[in-house]
């Protein structure tokens, strides 16, 4: 069984992704990967807005960082388009 301080979110600037990676005795060396993207971001709505679906233009902030390095993010949905408004387009 694979410990789970042996697997990590980390991001590839060869294909601008976030991959979740197994890595074994070498910490720089992955011996597995697949693309979290997807996983990651619905995570991070879901944890912005406690749980909840946003309304369309609902936003929230998620604050993180540690000392010096202090960050904000602001996550807001965006209004879509009807089927009327789309076959309009």
């Amino acid at each position: 069984m694979t410990a789970l301080n042996k697997i990590c979110i980390r991001y590839s600037p060869l294909s601008n992704r976030i991959l979740i990676a197994r890595f074994g005795k070498d910490p720089e060396c992955a011996l597995e990967t697949r693309d979290g993207m997807n996983d990651f971001l619905q995570s991070l709505v879901q944890y912005a807005f406690d749980g909840d679906m946003p309304h369309e233009g609902e936003a929230a902030e998620v604050n993180f960082g540690g000392g010096n390095e202090q960050f904000v993010l602001t996550l807001r949905r965006k209004a879509t388009l009807s089927a009327n408004e789309e076959s309009a387009a």
